[in-house]
């Protein structure tokens, strides 16, 4: 019997896909605009005693490093735990779909025509449908995905990335805990000998709580089609990450993507010693 979310994923993903396509182009090309107007002067020329250039790779260092352990560690260690460990095991995760797609297309590339039947579990079949292909890319943790996508390196592909889903699902853990006691922003300790006893409670972000209730789900819902003991979690693995996909753009998950461009001004501004 067909999985009652195929049908709602073969009207869903295109919709989504298209206006997160939209709200990415715009909020992309807003920036791009921004940028083509430039106004960084850099260091003067003739500034007495001018500190010597970073190198870039201490420049990306310090920009990174400096905030979260000048601040956020002091602040909240519970906090930056999570994000730590949720950023180590989410990256690798996401990574690992980029690579089952990539696979795919490799596979298309050597003339290889059929796929597996996600619903049904046969191994060779023409079923190329919206919901099968987020099947065979989100299940790639699945032993007949896996077996499909990398061949012979299926079960090391499955064992080395079981860590990292632990450490995602850790780590999104205690940064769903922060956001449900309202603690997004608190100062818990001590930051310097300035700010001692300067406390802060933090806020509730409802967006935040929903977001990160999700990727919760997400990493659930991956480790139950890894063990293969609910039927279709597939499906609602897929939904979810469709639903990621489609509030990319219009809430904080945009970082994701605005990220290397936010690194690379601030490591510019660290190299420029505009930032002592």
């Amino acid at each position: 019997m067909e999985h009652v979310l195929i049908p709602f994923l073969e009207v869903y993903t295109p919709i989504a896909l298209a206006i997160a396509a939209f709200g990415i182009l715009y909020r992309v090309g807003t920036h791009a605009m921004r940028l083509s107007r430039p106004s960084f002067p850099g260091m003067a020329t003739n500034l007495l005693d001018a500190p010597p250039k970073l190198d870039w790779f201490t420049a990306v260092w310090k920009a990174i490093s400096f905030p979260v352990l000048r601040f956020n560690v002091r602040a909240n260690p519970i906090i930056v735990t999570g994000v730590i460990f949720y950023h180590l095991g989410i990256i690798t995760i996401s990574a690992g779909y980029a690579l089952s797609l990539l696979m795919m297309g490799w596979h298309f590339a050597l003339g290889v025509t059929t796929v597996p039947d996600i619903s049904t579990g046969e191994a060779i079949s023409n079923n190329f449908s919206y919901s099968n292909i987020l099947a065979i890319i989100a299940g790639n943790g699945e032993r007949l995905q896996s077996e499909y996508l990398f061949g012979p390196f299926a079960t090391a592909f499955r064992v080395i990335t079981w860590p990292v889903v632990i450490s995602a699902l850790f780590g999104n853990t205690l940064i769903l805990f922060t956001h449900l006691r309202g603690r997004g922003g608190a100062v818990l300790n001590d930051i310097d000998k300035a700010a001692k006893n300067i406390r802060t409670a933090g806020m509730f972000k409802l967006s935040h709580l929903l977001v990160t209730f999700i990727v919760y789900s997400v990493i659930w819902t991956e480790i139950l089609s890894r063990l293969e003991i609910v039927h279709g979690i597939v499906y609602l693995h897929a939904v979810l990450g469709v639903t990621l996909i489609l509030l990319l753009p219009y809430t904080y998950l945009f970082h994701m993507l605005y990220f290397p461009v936010g690194a690379y001004y601030a490591a510019r501004r660290w190299r420029e010693r505009y930032i002592a």
